[in-house]
């Protein structure tokens, strides 16, 4: 295992025998280790205490240092082929998420976002040994990943130090105490791998040649591929514009726009690219889903889930603007101009 994977998967060593009990094989030859090493170690003269009797031993040491690799090979193999690869995907989010929620509850929704969407897109390119230096459709897909993911946390993490307003947004959202934020932090965390659940399924069909539906199921894939990049790129520039214009104007009440660029398209594109990228990694994995219900049901969930929170956000979104600049000349103008909310030339 190389070692960037092992520093992704071995954080989360604490949650990987939840997950495992397909993958029992690296438990039962650490037992075996851990036993024959205590033994060893139990009447070593160096271990002994002559004065109290008690031993003084390393192993608790010694069983961390075999526990983490063991859980590593444990989440890997369930990744790569067990039932419940999605839970241990959803470990390895959980890694990200849970620590960032624990420093701001708002992180578990934006900056945990991007980077568990990243880490997982390295942690499989890792284990599936993806290379991402070839223009196949799976580098292709993994390597959106990994841009999506890890443009969008560092976006989130510069608007948050540069943009009072966004600081004080994050800060509001730390109403509940640290423990209580747990659940709310693995659950969102099972809902990226969810999202991001196409990708580890389009690898393992990858690695066995399975692709299903042949010369056919390589075309959805390069045009689910095409749709995710279209979207990376969409709301990377949409976020880039909407911080410049807004980033000098923060807390102001006269309406700056922006109106240009993609924002001649609809009021929204930033929204409408983070659509369009999920539905292309969604379908650039529908071919290598087969008769998984599984894969169906991972895929369409976490579709369906960031569909109706990016439409919710659209609307609420649409109905601040209008409170705050209805009636101010330069904003009736855009509306007028640019009618569309979210979906491209689409009049909402």
């Amino acid at each position: 295992m190389r070692p960037i994977t092992a520093f992704i998967i071995l954080s989360v060593s604490s949650a990987a025998t939840a997950f495992v009990t397909p993958s029992a094989t690296p438990f039962v030859d650490f037992a075996k280790k851990l036993h024959q090493h205590q033994h060893q170690r139990a009447f070593a003269p160096s271990n002994l205490n002559i004065r109290g009797g008690d031993m003084i031993d390393s192993t608790s040491t010694a069983l961390n240092s075999m526990t983490i690799p063991a859980a590593a090979t444990a989440i890997s193999t369930a990744i790569k082929s067990s039932p419940v690869g999605i839970l241990a995907l959803s470990s390895i989010a959980t890694a990200i998420v849970l620590p960032l929620t624990m420093i701001r509850q708002g992180y578990s929704f934006s900056v945990g976002y991007g980077f568990s969407v990243f880490t997982m897109g390295i942690a499989l390119t890792q284990i599936f040994n993806i290379g991402l230096l070839n223009a196949s459709p799976l580098s292709l897909l993994a390597g959106a990943v990994m841009f999506y993911g890890a443009r969008l946390g560092l976006f989130l993490l510069v608007r948050e130090w540069t943009v009072q307003s966004k600081k004080e947004q994050v800060k509001e959202f730390d109403k509940s105490p640290r423990l209580k934020r747990i659940p709310l932090a693995v659950s969102v965390s099972i809902f990226y791998a969810f999202m991001t659940s196409p990708l580890m399924f389009a690898a393992r069909a990858a690695g066995t040649g399975a692709v299903a539906a042949g010369a056919a199921g390589d075309v959805v894939m390069k045009v689910g591929v095409a749709l995710a990049w279209s979207g990376a790129l969409v709301e990377a520039i949409a976020d880039g514009q909407k911080y410049l214009v807004k980033r000098g104007n923060d807390g102001g009440d006269d309406f700056v726009g922006p109106t240009g660029g993609l924002y001649k398209l609809c009021r929204h594109p930033n929204y409408f690219g983070e659509v369009l990228y999920w539905f292309g990694v969604a379908v650039a994995g529908a071919p290598s889903f087969g008769k998984n219900p599984v894969a169906w049901g991972c895929a369409v969930c976490g579709f369906y889930g960031i569909y109706g929170i990016m439409t919710g956000a659209t609307k609420r979104l649409d109905g601040k603007q209008n409170e705050k600049y209805q009636g101010q000349e330069s904003y009736d103008d855009y509306v007028k101009q640019v009618p569309a909310s979210i979906w491209p030339w689409v009049r909402s």
